[in-house]
């Protein structure tokens, strides 16, 4: 209703934001999609999937005929804030509940704290994690400090029942850049970096938390030597027992050199396997290494960047790098921490999740990066130096 309403009473004087890379490239990608699913053999299922890639179009026009000031941006980022909190609370005591009742400490932690909201943990462990970084580095004073510190907490406490190891690692770089710049400027700010640290090594030595590290990194040297190959003769069939002992990494590599490896041979490096085929590609392929059926059949590629590239070709896998380093770009030169927090992260998580499939994924990333994109674009075009050239709304 929201996205109707701003399409037909759109504003005339924000039709300048429309040439943004911001709201090109969700239009784009949504005319590929189309196309896509219109070539492909399943066309039901390509369709089927198009109202996920038109949710990006609609979301960009919602925020470019908003009224972007700086006091807007930081009430989303309050109200985001405190939803996270609310959320996260929700779910701490729903697992406070499930221990109390005896449950397995696997009930509570990864797929299994997030089940209550039907969510996927990292998907969740990255919106706690943006929350969380506005928290520690916003000086708003519209947000009581003391709220902000149990909010903190309340995060940090659901982050580590995530138990997503590359949200975990990417979060503790991030802080630990953040230290180094107030050390800095304050050698004082010492203290702070050894309490850090002791907080980290805490945190690893949860005994879930470190089974989760050195069970999910293991990389076996047969894992290394898989070559996927078109000969069935040669062709490598998983055993039972060696597909119960796959690492999340591991079977991440052996996904990636399957969809990479098969791309090429079959000659669809340029055009993708489309929308409506792309699954049926992978499963066959699985089926062909004993990886499915029971396994893995249904699964995707786990590598944002490979599933653009599977899917839709080599000149949509441009475009969506493209958008990454237009948008990485962006938050550097506006100098937004929290806009780099943000896809810096998502860059680095997109390498082993392909979060652009899911409602959660898409609301949250484009969502986002749309906002932080127009809202530097706005503040930069409403600096008087660009006010000859272009008509500005008024109230920054």
């Amino acid at each position: 209703m929201a996205a109707v309403y701003n399409i037909i009473c759109f504003n005339r004087k924000n039709f300048y934001k429309l040439k943004s890379y911001a709201f090109i490239f969700p239009s784009v990608f949504l005319l590929v999609a189309v196309i896509s699913s219109f070539f492909s053999k399943n066309m039901d299922e390509g369709f089927n999937s198009i109202q996920l890639y038109l949710l990006p179009m609609l979301i960009g026009i919602s925020i470019l005929n908003s009224k972007i000031d700086r006091l807007l941006i930081i009430k989303v980022c309050q109200s985001f804030f405190l939803a996270s909190v609310v959320s996260a609370t929700i779910l701490i005591s729903y697992a406070s509940y499930k221990i109390i009742g005896e449950s397995d400490i696997q009930d509570i932690i990864f797929h299994g704290f997030t089940a209550f909201y039907d969510q996927h943990p990292v998907y969740y462990a990255v919106l706690l994690s943006l929350a969380l970084f506005y928290a520690s580095t916003s000086k708003s004073s519209q947000l009581n400090k003391y709220l902000k510190r149990v909010g903190a907490v309340i995060l940090i406490i659901a982050l580590i029942l995530c138990a997503s190891k590359i949200v975990l690692v990417v979060n503790a770089i991030a802080y630990l850049y953040l230290l180094g710049v107030e050390i800095k400027a304050n050698r004082q700010n010492i203290i702070y970096l050894f309490g850090f640290i002791a907080v980290v090594t805490i945190i690893y030595h949860i005994p879930f938390v470190k089974e989760r590290f050195v069970d999910g990194l293991k990389m076996e040297k047969t894992t290394l030597e898989f070559q996927p190959t078109n000969n069935f003769r040669d062709k490598k069939l998983f055993t039972y027992t060696e597909k119960q002992k796959i690492s999340d990494l591991e079977l991440r590599y052996i996904l990636w050199h399957i969809g990479v490896y098969h791309l090429i041979e079959d000659g669809k490096l340029l055009t993708g396997y489309g929308q409506g085929d792309v699954q049926d590609y992978l499963d066959y392929y699985y089926y062909s290494y004993n990886l499915a059926p029971n396994w893995n059949e249904g699964r995707n590629i786990h590598n944002q960047y490979l599933h653009v590239w599977v899917t839709y070709g080599l000149l949509m896998f441009l475009l969506f790098i493209g958008y990454m380093i237009y948008s990485l770009r962006a938050a550097i030169i506006s100098k937004d921490r929290l806009h780099l927090f943000f896809i810096g992260v998502l860059s680095i998580v997109f390498i082993f999740e392909v979060m652009l499939v899911r409602n959660l994924g898409i609301n949250l990333f484009y969502f986002f990066n749309t906002l932080f994109l127009i809202k530097t674009i706005y503040f930069e075009d409403s600096h008087p130096r660009n006010q000859r050239h272009t008509q500005q709304p008024r109230g920054i």
